[in-house]
């Protein structure tokens, strides 16, 4: 027979637990394909953005880009290497999960040239493509950009980015796995493209091809203003949101295996000979969600000798990703 003593005991233990905060795992489907019911998406898992003209191109040009993930933070760094002066334009793109129209906090960004010395400057984001939610809770995301102004953007170096008040549902630094989910809006991520002088031809796409999101397969084409031609040098940085390597920090074959091709040639992921392009590498290994690769894609697009037009083609067995921008130089 249990006396007095150890019933309130079993009792005080109970209510203990009850009141204690549940421990965070990283132990939920989101953003991958197994979270789709959880949303009711009525996207195709199969997307086809046609063919693609640059929305802006350069000749005798040199370019840059550098990426940070921003999910559940407040600020980030971003370094840019590779660029000659004169400055010809920069970008900044974002983008942003929401549950209904997005607010003022999320279609502006601040940003500064080094980590001392200097104010933030505000910068107003247009609104250049949204889509599906990537399988998180919301119900879409809306992808941005803006000019950044060349007093900024001066050059190679370090420029930090920090976000508006209400941008983000959390900047706790938290995993985004964790339980209980943070609150809206969710920050994915931003990249910067930094265009200079050199002896390339740069074209930058992100009109058409921003917000398109897709949980398992994508093909487009692009339109180069200049021919490859035999003894040509191409370049390709492809810039994309919630890329992700499985649910935290746990990986899975499924989830990270994702393959893209030019060409039909395989330039990112299993058999080829680059990591993948949508495994949130660039924030790893938390937060993950933003991805900023670069490729030498000379071989690939020699596959189609004398011709402007360059196929793409990604397929992504497991996860829910949204494509940001690409950025290309033929020299």
């Amino acid at each position: 027979m249990r006396s007095r003593f150890s019933k309130h005991l079993s009792i005080a233990v109970l209510l203990a637990c009850l009141a204690a905060p549940a421990i965070a795992q990283d132990n939920t489907a989101w953003g991958t394909r197994s979270a789709l019911s959880m949303n009711q998406l009525a996207a195709p898992a199969a997307v086809n953005a046609g063919t693609l003209n640059w929305s802006v191109q350069f000749a005798n040009a040199s370019f840059g880009t550098g990426g940070v993930g921003l999910r559940n933070r407040g600020e980030g760094a971003i370094q840019i290497s590779g660029v000659s002066g004169p400055i010809k334009r920069a970008h900044i793109y974002w983008a942003v999960v929401t549950q209904g129209a997005p607010t003022t906090a999320v279609n502006r960004i601040e940003i500064k040239r080094g980590s001392t010395g200097l104010t933030f400057a505000t910068l107003v984001g247009t609104p250049i493509g949204s889509g599906a939610t990537p399988c998180w809770q919301g119900d879409r995301t809306t992808v941005y950009r803006s000019v950044i102004p060349l007093s900024i953007a001066t050059g190679n170096g370090l420029y930090i980015v920090r976000l508006k008040p209400g941008a983000n549902g959390s900047t706790a630094g938290g995993s985004p796995w964790a339980l209980p989910p943070p609150p809206l809006p969710l920050f994915e991520g931003a990249s910067i493209v930094i265009v200079g002088t050199g002896t390339s031809r740069v074209a930058i796409y992100d009109t058409g091809l921003a917000g398109k999101m897709f949980f398992d397969q994508l093909s487009y084409r692009l339109n180069l203003p200049v021919t490859v031609v035999g003894s040509s040098e191409v370049l390709l940085h492809t810039i994309g949101a919630d890329g992700q390597i499985g649910t935290g920090v746990k990986a899975t074959a499924l989830i990270s295996g994702e393959v893209t091709t030019l060409n039909g040639v395989k330039i990112a992921g299993p058999g080829s000979p680059a990591p993948g392009d949508w495994n949130g590498i660039l924030a790893a290994p938390l937060p993950q969600l933003w991805d900023n690769a670069t490729h030498d894609v000379t071989t690939a697009a020699k596959a189609n000798v004398a011709t402007t037009l360059m196929t793409f083609g990604v397929k992504a067995s497991g996860d829910c990703v949204v494509t940001i921008a690409n950025v290309m130089s033929v020299r």
